[in-house]
């Protein structure tokens, strides 16, 4: 029987040690991990928006319940714990005179050892609860700390966690050479878009934005809401031109969203600007540089990325060639664009196709206004480059799949397939704008060259010489009409 009793009491005791080890250890974690978060809220942060005082103070409330409520539940298990400690103290009593020869005999030590089991049992079910609970609270406080750095609306990072990183990036660049890029972008119009459909609509439009920068942007990188309709991505160890060709991507990614809101398909555009990180400068700095390229692209008639060089914005150019290593004498007498007849060839051959599969093209014609007047001023020579610079610039600007002409007279013409009439308009005035706003170097002084545009969709039984006379006669009304505001305008202004 005394072995029995042996093998008994060292089984209950064995029980005990290893249900209070698994809840000292679930419990160490625990505590370990609340001074880990409380670490995290002591830690220094970047100065943000108001709102984020209130919202420090709200997780530091949290943070601190959470400690309190941990804090109960220890007390409690070492109730639990102490409560057991005496009641086995008192089994032992009694066992110790059954083995001095006590009365009672085996009956009693049978019940000594059901009373025993059963305490452990009812120890070992507490144990599991708070252990339960340690791990309930856990993933609570980990739930609070993503709420606490993710933006309600968009699911994205918000401006505490940008800020974050972007000390974070700045310090690596500083030990470790790592360089980053930083790409801002606005919303284009916003507020008059929420004035014409209502706020619903333009939340859906931002929670549509955040999709798609999570889709666009690599892994590795943060994209963030910056606050209202502004957004923000860190792209992580990239040079400069990686984040000039990711601002593009992000942009273009943003003009084919099509946001589903009351049956009805909205369409939105974004300006975006990016800068890339420069030994002993500040992150205020960069983050002002980022946005002076924002408010670049919003110059340039918005729609479009420009880069910073820390001295200016720079608009980024749609599309990239690259320079042949080596130009041979046969090379150098290709024509860079098509002519008239070339262009007029391959109109006739996609009319064709659009005929047959329902593919609409547009026409967009331009035109440097007072070209012949360059010439006389500043000689042949001078205005062919002018030209071949300007059809460069559009080239650059447009897709693969469209076509650019130079004409005679300082003209050119687009051809636009898959492209409505108010699409192309959009094309058209981007370009004008652009042009308009970059003064071109002629010796010791510059020009600003300013374009007259015509845009006419191809029309059923309409060929290509026809299509690309209704695009000459829109080029004319409409200059004729933009020359006579511009004579009202200047009346009004000698008044």
């Amino acid at each position: 029987m005394n072995l029995l009793l042996a093998v008994t009491v060292a089984r209950v005791a064995s029980d005990v040690a290893l249900a209070f080890a698994a809840f000292f250890v679930g419990f160490c974690g625990a505590v370990i991990y609340m001074r880990f978060i409380a670490a995290r809220h002591a830690a220094p942060a970047i100065p943000s928006e108001t709102a984020s005082g209130e919202m420090s103070a709200n997780d530091a409330a949290r943070a601190s319940m959470a400690a309190q409520q941990l804090r109960d539940l220890a007390r409690n298990v070492a109730y639990d714990v102490g409560a057991h400690n005496s009641f086995v103290e008192s089994i032992t009593d009694q066992l110790e005179e059954i083995e001095q020869g006590g009365a009672g005999g085996g009956a009693v030590v049978m019940d000594v050892v059901a009373k025993m089991l059963d305490a452990n049992k009812r120890l070992q079910t507490r144990l599991e609860d708070a252990e339960q609970k340690i791990a309930t609270q856990a993933e609570e406080i980990r739930n609070q700390q993503f709420e606490a750095r993710t933006d309600a609306l968009t699911r994205l990072a918000n401006r505490r966690a940008f800020d974050a990183a972007l000390l974070e990036s700045t310090e690596l660049f500083a030990s470790k050479g790592q360089s980053f890029a930083l790409i801002m972008l606005d919303v284009d119009n916003f507020k008059q878009f929420n004035d014409v459909h209502g706020h619903p609509a333009g939340d859906e439009v931002l929670r549509t934005v955040g999709r798609t920068l999570g889709r666009v942007v690599n892994p590795g990188d943060l994209a963030c809401r910056y606050g209202g309709e502004e957004f923000a991505v860190i792209l992580a160890n990239v040079t400069l031109d990686d984040g000039q060709l990711a601002a593009e991507r992000i942009r273009k990614a943003i003009e084919a969203m099509n946001v589903q809101f009351g049956g009805n398909a909205l369409r939105v555009t974004a300006s975006v600007g990016v800068a890339g990180c420069f030994s002993e400068e500040e992150t205020a700095a960069l983050v002002r540089r980022a946005d002076e390229a924002v408010y670049g692209a919003k110059k340039n008639g918005r729609n479009c990325a420009f880069w910073h060089d820390r001295e200016i914005a720079r608009l980024i150019l749609a599309a990239k060639t690259a320079e042949p290593a080596a130009k041979t004498p046969a090379a150098t007498e290709v024509k860079k664009f098509p002519n008239r007849a070339i262009f007029t060839d391959e109109l006739h051959r996609r009319i064709a196709e659009s005929r047959r599969f329902g593919v609409p093209i547009t026409l967009v014609h331009f035109r440097v206004r007072e070209f012949a007047e360059l010439e006389h001023n500043y000689g042949n020579a001078v205005g062919m480059l002018l030209i071949d610079s300007l059809a460069s610039f559009v080239q650059s600007t447009l897709r693969d799949m469209d076509l650019l002409a130079r004409l005679e007279g300082g003209e050119l013409i687009v051809m636009l397939p898959g492209s409505s009439a108010s699409a192309a308009k959009i094309v058209g005035q981007r370009v004008r704008t652009s042009i308009s706003l970059c003064p071109v170097p002629l010796g010791d002084h510059q020009i600003r060259l300013e374009l007259d545009m015509g845009v006419s969709s191809v029309q059923p039984g309409e060929d290509a010489t026809g299509a690309m006379e209704s695009a000459r006669a829109d080029l004319d009304a409409t200059a004729a009409a933009e020359a006579q505001q511009r004579l009202q305008e200047a009346d009004l202004a000698a008044v």
